[in-house]
């Protein structure tokens, strides 16, 4: 017998639905739910999300990032020929453009941001710099317009070389390009579900992690969307790791699970011609599309699910997630 926390949510009986086929079905997927699906709480749904979305925007010759320690800093401003390639290696999550990952099925997006000494910028980064953030969160906006019934959650993770003038100046960028479609933050997720925010024109669930956001209305706080890291490079340990957090998961809020490896600097000093793609991502993919098929949404169930190249495969990662979401309906 289930526990209440994996119990899943009773409706009634509908028609038995095929699951995602084609990349084309992925780009409308919130918009194509049943309707008894779409009237659920969002922190119940299997939603798709790109661990470090923004990835994708760096390259070789851009600087390393006050994300790394130090000595790497001191390693890629003195070596750069032989340090900068083994940091991108191992700093690459994802190879398709924010437009790409959308049309891709993908709602959840995590973003790390930083600024530099030299310019008065924000920009994306992990382990080194990537682009400036206004061009992508204005295609990001732009993409909603021709999706008018799709959600997207936007989570900045973390920030680095942030001022109070910076968190300023972000936050005067997020309201100046997402406007109405800010979805304000609540203390209860009963009344966000998919057509809640539909009939509010509401699109975009900003998750601001600092203590900033408590100063404005449209930020939702960490503590409303919990988000666990394994930080293991060993499958297993991963899949454990997964199983006790998803299990003692609140009821209440938001949860994303991590389904990624993640290599430490003893890691990649074993391996400096390897690549995160190569070693880490290759060996636990089967792994992770497997205990995603295991799992169910509802109370207490699968929510937020990211991952490492999430387009590999034709986007079976997003796919397995999305199609979790039939298991709401009787068959």
């Amino acid at each position: 017998m289930e526990s209440e926390n994996n119990k899943m949510t009773d409706f009634p009986r509908q028609p038995k639905q095929k699951n995602i086929s084609s990349v084309e079905e992925l780009e409308y997927w919130m918009t194509r739910l049943p309707a008894s699906t779409r009237d659920l709480p969002i922190i119940y749904l299997a939603i798709p999300g790109s661990h470090n979305t923004m990835t994708y925007t760096i390259n070789r010759q851009s600087d390393v990032g006050p994300d790394e320690p130090r000595y790497i800093r001191a390693l890629g401003r003195y070596f750069s020929s032989v340090s900068k390639p083994i940091i991108f290696n191992w700093s690459i999550t994802q190879n398709k453009s924010i437009k790409d990952q959308l049309n891709g099925g993908i709602r959840y997006l995590d973003l790390r941001v930083a600024t530099k000494s030299t310019d008065n910028h924000i920009y994306f980064l992990h382990g080194l710099y990537g682009s400036k953030i206004y061009q992508s969160l204005k295609e990001i906006a732009e993409w909603l317009v021709s999706h008018t019934n799709e959600i997207i959650i936007l989570d900045f993770q973390h920030f680095y070389l942030f001022a109070e003038i910076n968190h300023r100046h972000l936050i005067e960028i997020i309201y100046q390009t997402f406007q109405t479609k800010l979805c304000p933050v609540s203390s209860t997720f009963d009344h966000i579900t998919l057509r809640s925010l539909n009939l509010k024109n509401y699109q975009i669930i900003v998750i601001y992690r600092n203590a900033y956001a408590q100063n404005y209305s449209h930020l939702w706080p960490s503590g409303l969307w919990r988000t666990p890291w394994p930080n293991t490079v060993r499958v297993n340990e991963l899949i454990n790791f997964l199983n006790v957090e998803l299990r003692s998961r609140s009821l209440q809020i938001g949860f994303i699970s991590q389904c990624l490896l993640t290599p430490d600097v003893f890691y990649v000093l074993k391996n400096p011609c390897g690549t995160l793609k190569t070693n880490l991502v290759a060996q636990c993919q089967k792994d992770i599309l497997s205990w995603i098929n295991q799992k169910q949404p509802g109370r207490g169930g699968l929510n937020v699910v990211i991952a490492d190249f999430i387009a590999d495969n034709d986007f079976i990662f997003c796919k397995t997630v999305i199609d979790s979401n039939k298991k709401f309906l009787k068959l």
